[in-house]
């Protein structure tokens, strides 16, 4: 996949715009909100109640009363800052500010503010009057407080709406890495495929230029590897068993084409392993290394390649694979320019095994020698 490809998933955006949400829930407030909002409104209430009530004398004349003309006021004025919170949640902020239209959201915040100080001075003034003997406020000591603390709600609501757009634009972007993984996955296992029936084909058709008997054993072999991989590889791990069945498969195809006489060509070695008792395993995460010790190996050596697989006392896989080379001029095969088998194997070990993998890679002019070692996943991932 190329970078370009990718969307770009990191780019800073300008801190008024908001994550997309679904048209018709992008105006909705959530349970959170509401709570905080009217938890912080009732526990003022409160306060201004729990004062009252310490600095009046108990069983004062009057004291039930002011209470609950205390708590009316407290309740009137409650409904008119959630309105205030509410328009600038459900209407300025949607309508204009996530548009980018700056000027016209600060206009109507302007007018909204407006609106909240006449009716918060109209209900004051007209239902809870200063009471006698207290100096009356002028309408500059009613105004300048009232518009503070509207202003002071509508930053709350721009607060709590900017907190809840960012919040849910970054599980909106992890769902997208999550996706955007996933079919990169898919993409390079379906890479793996085409290159394994590429060089499987090839051989079978050396078998059937020799007009060797080994041919319909070779199509057969082919055949139920091809199966694995319809049915079984989409899993995003296999039993190791069920993966070692499918190496030894592969290997006995690859036996087919070497002579059946002399020292065996192959040496696969699980004798420290204790396959039932290992870790399920990606499938076809060690086939390329096999299948690159056959496609560039020396067939005429003795053995052709071999294969140790190891479990260590520290519950990791240890897989390695030694081969001589056909053409020593040629070099390392995986690390050619546009070979799949390497790059394709190193990022497939990036996305599922990311800090729990090595792969050393040593190579001389008559031997190339590849160790993968996958360590166990710690309880932190």
């Amino acid at each position: 996949m190329s970078a370009s490809a990718s969307p770009p998933l990191t780019t800073p955006a300008p801190w008024f715009r908001f994550a997309p949400a679904e048209p018709s829930t992008s105006r909705r407030v959530p349970l959170w909100a509401h709570l905080v909002l009217w938890a912080l409104l009732l526990l003022s209430d409160g306060l201004e109640i729990w004062q009252q009530l310490t600095h009046d004398k108990p069983g004062a004349a009057g004291q039930y009363q002011a209470v609950l003309r205390t708590l009316g006021r407290g309740l009137l004025y409650d409904l008119l800052y959630a309105g205030v919170f509410y328009l600038n949640w459900r209407e300025l902020i949607p309508r204009l500010l996530a548009r980018g239209r700056v000027a016209l959201y600060a206009l109507g915040v302007v007018l909204l503010l407006t609106l909240f100080v006449s009716l918060r001075v109209g209900i004051s003034m007209s239902f809870f009057p200063d009471a006698p003997g207290i100096r009356p406020r002028t309408m500059v000591q009613r105004i300048v407080p009232y518009s503070i603390t509207g202003l002071m709600m509508v930053f709350l609501s721009s607060a709590l709406k900017v907190t809840g757009d960012y919040l849910r634009g970054q599980r909106r972007r992890r769902e997208l890495e999550r996706q955007q993984l996933l079919t990169e996955l898919a993409l390079l296992k379906m890479q793996v495929n085409p290159h394994f029936l590429f060089n499987t084909l090839n051989n079978i058709y050396s078998l059937a230029s020799q007009k060797s008997d080994r041919a319909p054993e070779a199509i057969l072999r082919l055949a139920e590897l091809m199966r694995y991989m319809l049915h079984d590889s989409a899993a995003d791990t296999v039993p190791l068993p069920q993966e070692l069945q499918h190496l030894h498969s592969f290997l006995e195809l690859q036996r087919l084409r070497l002579p059946a006489t002399g020292p065996a060509p192959i040496v696969f070695d699980t004798s420290a392993l204790e396959a039932e008792a290992a870790p399920a395993i990606a499938p076809m995460l060690l086939l390329p290394l096999v299948e690159n010790a056959f496609k560039h190996g020396d067939l005429t050596a003795r053995p052709v390649v071999s294969i140790r697989l190891s479990q260590p006392a520290d519950g990791s896989l240890h897989f390695v694979i030694d081969n001589a080379v056909a053409d020593p001029a040629a070099g390392p095969a995986l690390e050619q320019p546009g070979g799949v088998g390497l790059t394709n194997l190193r990022r497939r070990l990036q996305l599922l095994y990311p800090g729990r993998h090595r792969l050393d890679i040593d190579a001389t002019p008559v031997r190339y020698r590849a160790a993968l070692t996958l360590l166990p996943a710690t309880p932190a991932q």
